[in-house]
């Protein structure tokens, strides 16, 4: 996107919109997607020509295939708004109103997760999902009625692909499904159908010139059959989706390591600090205290102690490494308890449920600040840009720094 000029930017700031330069560097970002799902599919059609029925695919490949389905579906969604924005108002080029701006940046945040997700399941035959995630329904749509006229080109365009892309997976489905499947993939295609149908039935009332009324008319049709095309794809991408419903989370064959909760055998206060750090920092009798504070000030251990384990699950598999300087000596830790090394994502990644895109930097802050005179404790993923900064001692008993 080039730079908007200076009158693009006055008539901008008349009309009360933003700069979408986030938004642009999200659809960069997210670009991805097509080749993560394109590559998903091949790899099952080679599962499905050496006999293996698509009701039997392996389950980290299902998911990896029905996140990648959300992932592109929810690109798309992005990409198509911004486009009948420049489309409908190529005066502002570069800027975008308000309520498209929520819009396309809650598709393009939920997009890191979904590759994250299917790049997790990509790289590690034992990973699984949370029980109930899948098939999961498409984010809330803004809360404004008539949606704009772009939003309403843009469903139609998004459902075109989404068509397009589940056609031909559905296709691949009949061929590679053998006979003692067909029950399964009847059921299937009974969705597919109910799907495809509202599809067809949106994009033959919508009309770019519509009144008003048939605006709002075609708007409900265009959100049932999105959100319809949405869900089926998950089912075609992971078609035992149908029977389990997402609702039977895998258990984990023990590869993944737990870290022990307070109170329990093994557990040690410094678990989640740098290693590189941690001696040193034992010696320091104020980050000893701020460590024993934030334990036991934290009203839920077993969440800071899951983004934890996250973590070391990243770590453990080639996900994140420590992050380096440009000399090559590692970066250090984060300035907030519990002190935890400031990392580097090697693939997509979610931490807790947070995305952590492919070379960005992150850490976890479980921070007691405040917390006696009535602040919540701080439990949260951090990412971005890190630099050198002084140590913080995180008083239960004055407010953080930023209030």
């Amino acid at each position: 996107m080039d730079t908007p000029g200076v009158w693009t930017r006055v008539r901008a700031f008349t009309r009360g919109e933003r700069h979408a330069e986030t938004l642009y560097a999200y659809r960069r970002a997210g670009a991805q997607v097509h080749s993560l799902l394109d590559a998903g599919e091949r790899r099952r059609f080679d599962l499905t020509l050496s006999g293996t029925s698509p009701f039997a695919l392996p389950r980290h490949m299902g998911l990896a295939l029905a996140c990648a389905w959300n992932a592109f579906t929810l690109q798309t969604l992005g990409d198509k708004m911004l486009e009948a924005d420049e489309q409908a108002d190529p005066g502002t080029a570069g800027f975008v109103p308000p309520v498209t701006f929520g819009q396309v940046e809650g598709y393009y945040t939920e997009v890191q997760r979904w590759l994250a997700y299917a790049s997790q399941a990509e790289h590690d035959p034992q990973f699984d999902l949370p029980a109930d995630i899948l098939p999961a329904p498409l984010p809330a749509w803004a809360p404004v009625e008539p949606c704009p006229r772009p939003h309403l080109d843009a469903m139609i365009a998004a459902l075109k692909a989404m068509r397009l892309h589940a056609e031909a997976a559905m296709h691949n489905l009949e061929q590679g499904t053998p006979p003692a499947d067909t029950a399964k993939l009847n059921q299937l295609r009974g969705h597919f159908a109910q799907a495809l149908a509202t599809a067809s039935y949106a994009a033959s009332m919508y009309a770019p010139d519509a009144s008003l009324a048939l605006h709002e008319q075609v708007e409900d049709h265009a959100k049932r059959a999105l959100e319809e095309l949405y869900r089926v794809g998950q089912l075609l991408s992971f078609p035992a989706l149908l029977t389990e419903g997402g609702r039977h989370a895998r258990k984990r064959s023990g590869t993944r390591r737990r870290t022990p909760l307070p109170g329990e055998p093994g557990f040690d206060p410094w678990a989640m600090t740098d290693p590189v750090q941690v001696q040193r920092l034992r010696r320091n009798p104020d980050a000893r205290r701020v460590i024993e504070e934030m334990w036991a000030l934290d009203p839920d251990p077993a969440a800071s102690v899951a983004l934890w384990d996250d973590i070391r699950y990243a770590l453990d598999t080639g996900g994140a490494a420590a992050a380096r300087n440009s000399n090559g000596t590692p970066f250090g830790h984060y300035f907030c308890t519990p002190y935890c090394a400031i990392y580097e994502a090697k693939r997509p990644l979610v931490i807790g449920d947070t995305p952590v895109r492919q070379g960005q930097q992150f850490t976890i802050e479980c921070a007691a600040e405040g917390v006696r005179i009535g602040y919540p404790f701080k439990r949260e993923v951090v990412t971005g840009k890190f630099s050198a900064s002084t140590i913080d001692y995180c008083d239960p008993d004055q407010p953080p720094p930023h209030e």
